[in-house]
């Protein structure tokens, strides 16, 4: 018996700030160094932006102008982010 179970990591955010910026999904990509598609999945929730590598989220939020709490959802993982860097975060 095969069992299938599809996990979403939903959250809007990083598109908001995307779209905020005024930047496409290419642009953005290109800006970050990342492929459109990691950007995609990220975007619809096939891979969960708030387990991205930390290099992954910073140079999110430099090419976005904005701070990691604008990208990240989840509270646990903002409050020790908050720790480690301070208001900053």
């Amino acid at each position: 018996m095969d069992i299938s179970v599809k996990v979403e990591y939903k959250n809007t955010k990083l598109k908001d700030q995307r779209e905020k910026a005024g930047l496409s999904q290419g642009k953005l990509a290109d800006k970050a160094g990342l492929s459109v598609r990691t950007l995609q999945d990220y975007e619809q929730g096939r891979k969960n932006l708030n387990g991205a590598k930390l290099v992954t989220l910073l140079t999110l939020c430099k090419s976005l102008n904005c701070k990691l709490s604008d990208l990240i959802s989840d509270p646990l993982c903002l409050n020790l982010l908050k720790e480690v860097c301070g208001d900053e975060a």
